[in-house]
């Protein structure tokens, strides 16, 4: 069940705060998945100034892009502890901090503890609060909230990349890296949108006054002693809490299950494409330029991924996330056409149309996580979507390491894009098999 300090308050769909609440969570989105597309960017001047090798540096990218996942169950109990807002504001500190000591690293190791350490514990912070501070505020369009919101993230894209490598031409890599530290402090003021939660400020003062007044009745026998027991028992309150939080109890769900093995599938394919893809394009005779402009594509055709489904909705049809789900994955398969193709122009069409499927399988998958918390409403999306991002974050590992070590080994990512794409299909399977156990469970509770 879920901890009293996090049933959250719901305002009707019309508060202005809402919709600014996520105007805020699609600038963080946005940020935070702009940071990661620029690491990309900066990923070949990166190695050749550390004098590292290409895999190395593209595999602690990877690792930025996962530690925002893999910490999943622990953030979604601290968010149940403490008011959302002070996570996301911690998180936008933490960013901040990890990519301007970034701009100083003498070498990869040290890079690794600024850019995982902190910026990617940062992103995490802030990532998992984005799906909680939204629900807080929205119901039955949640699904065209979520999708504003979570639209940031191939805008992100679009605009980093360019940007990212005018910037790179401009002030080099280091320069590059204390400019977006300078911008990831926006999500400071961003996290200060979230709304307070008061219960657990109630439930600490009532676990104070329990342990004042046990102190007052034996004070004049215990003395210290008695205050080194206080001391113990509201620590164990607090491991007690922080247990209860991390919500291990929802792996028993097989939906759950079923709907992380597909998700996984995506992220391993995902991961891989966002690390490597300007590499890829490069090694494929692009340009700098053109190949900088490749996640502006992909960013296009995710945003109009992630719409398709509300804006149906908004126009009276409500078709079962499932089934853009098993279209997107299907989509995703292109990742077949793009190891091969050479022109510019052909590989911008066909990244629009692996976009469009990353967006409607993100899209679908965030709906479908929701609709298992909300039938019947159990308050624990974010444990669901922290234990998703643990799957994910290692799913997504794999996959940037697999492609790191078939690059080496072939000298091209071309391999590499054809495992991606054969993955990706597997999640279809799993999608329809979660459906009809969520309809039978519907049918049976009706």
């Amino acid at each position: 069940m879920a901890s009293p300090a996090t049933a959250p308050v719901r305002y009707e769909h019309t508060d202005r705060k809402g919709w600014l609440v996520v105007f805020a969570s699609f600038i963080c989105s946005f940020v935070i998945c702009g940071n990661l597309k620029a690491l990309g960017v900066l990923l070949i001047p990166m190695t050749s100034d550390l004098d590292s090798e290409l895999w190395l540096v593209g595999w602690l990218v990877v690792w930025y892009n996962v530690s925002k996942d893999c910490t999943g169950p622990i953030i979604g109990a601290l968010s149940r502890m403490f008011s959302t807002r002070l996570m996301i504001v911690c998180g936008g500190l933490f960013s901040t901090l990890g990519f301007i000591l970034t701009s100083v690293s003498p070498n990869v190791a040290v890079m690794s503890i600024f850019i995982v350490g902190l910026s990617g514990l940062g992103s995490a912070f802030i990532f998992f609060n984005i799906y909680v501070v939204v629900a807080s505020y929205f119901t039955e369009k949640y699904p065209l909230a979520i999708g504003i919101a979570m639209m940031g993230m191939p805008l992100g894209l679009m605009a980093y990349g360019p940007m990212t490598q005018v910037l790179l031409d401009t002030y080099g890599w280091r320069g590059t890296v204390l400019l977006l530290g300078g911008i990831s402090f926006h999500l400071v003021p961003c996290g200060m949108l979230g709304q307070r939660q008061s219960s657990r400020r109630e439930q600490y003062q009532e676990i104070s006054n329990t342990d004042e007044a046990d102190s007052s009745d034996r004070n004049d026998t215990s003395g210290d002693r008695q205050g080194l027991v206080s001391k113990l028992g509201r620590g164990g309150e607090w491991a007690r809490r922080f247990k209860d939080a991390v919500d291990v109890a929802v792996l028993a769900d097989a939906r759950f299950i079923l709907l992380t093995c597909g998700r996984c599938t995506i992220s391993f394919a995902y991961s891989s494409l966002m690390a490597y893809m300007v590499s890829h394009g490069q090694f494929q005779g692009l340009s700098k330029l053109q190949a900088s402009i490749l996640p502006t594509a992909l960013g296009i055709g995710i945003v109009a991924g992630r719409m398709v489904a509300p804006c149906l909705q908004q126009l009276g049809t409500k078709p079962p996330a499932v089934l853009w789900a098993c279209i997107g994955s299907a989509l995703m398969g292109a990742l077949f056409v793009e190891a091969f193709i050479r022109p510019f122009v052909g590989q911008l069409a066909v990244m629009v149309v692996i976009g469009i499927g990353v967006g409607m399988a993100s899209q679908a998958t965030d709906v479908m996580v929701w609709s298992i918390s909300s039938f019947p409403r159990d308050g624990r999306l974010v444990s669901r979507m922290g234990w998703l991002g643990v799957f994910k974050s290692i799913a997504g590992l794999v996959g940037g390491l697999i492609s790191g070590w078939i690059y080496e080994w072939t000298g091209s990512f071309i391999i590499a894009y054809c495992v991606c794409g054969g993955i990706t299909l597997l999640s279809i399977p799993f999608f329809v098999v979660w459906w009809r156990m969520l309809y039978t469970k519907r049918t049976e509770d009706q």
